[in-house]
């Protein structure tokens, strides 16, 4: 099998052919030998962290990978993992074919981004919403002041963990700055946190 052959089979695509349809079904799933043996390596550090491939893509600069607990983009030099409950937002835009996303900042920090050109997105930008939305443990907006407040979340890490991490998001037009803000929105964590056991 070529490398155009196995890269067409991706992203849970199989086909009719036996030997097209076993390169699915392979731990590597199609994705080429040498780039899939430096994926699962760069996952070493990180044991809880399932080697099992949901789907991937071929990007502008390289491939993006979707298993279980993260979302890997990069090439056979350097990985990139992320958590699904990292994520805070994201989303896929056909039109540019870029699947884009805002990682949970420390409050008061600006938020990290990213994004990757897609090729064939395949199931990935479904993988995506699904993966991120499986994290949501809780989420609950509180009224601050007038129709503006916090929106809290409990995310859970998708690993053999299982890792509850809270966050604190803020609508616009209040500031971490403001007079008892941050009062406010640590004593709605405490009491969330009481009220519900999500871990």
């Amino acid at each position: 099998m070529t490398q155009w052959d196995a890269e067409a089979e991706h992203n849970g695509r199989v086909g009719n052919d036996t030997v097209r349809g076993s390169a699915w079904w392979s731990r590597s799933r199609g994705l080429p030998r040498a780039v899939y043996e430096s994926w699962r390596s760069s996952l070493a550090a990180q044991p809880d962290r399932s080697a099992r491939i949901l789907a991937w893509a071929r990007t502008s600069t390289g491939y993006c990978i979707a298993s279980p607990a993260i979302l890997s983009y990069g090439d056979e030099n350097e990985w990139k993992n992320i958590g699904w409950h990292e994520i805070e937002r994201g989303g896929w835009n056909a039109e540019l074919r870029k699947l884009s996303w805002v990682l949970h900042g420390a409050p008061g920090n600006p938020s990290p981004r990213g994004s990757l050109q897609l090729v064939e997105p395949g199931r990935l930008p479904e993988l995506f919403r699904e993966r991120v939305s499986a994290t949501i443990a809780l989420e609950r907006f509180i009224p601050l002041v007038g129709a503006r407040g916090v929106t809290i979340t409990a995310r859970r890490d998708l690993g053999a963990s299982g890792m509850v991490a809270w966050h604190s998001t803020l609508t616009r037009g209040l500031s971490w700055e403001s007079d008892g803000v941050r009062a406010a929105v640590d004593q709605a964590m405490e009491e969330l946190r009481a009220e519900y056991d999500v871990g």
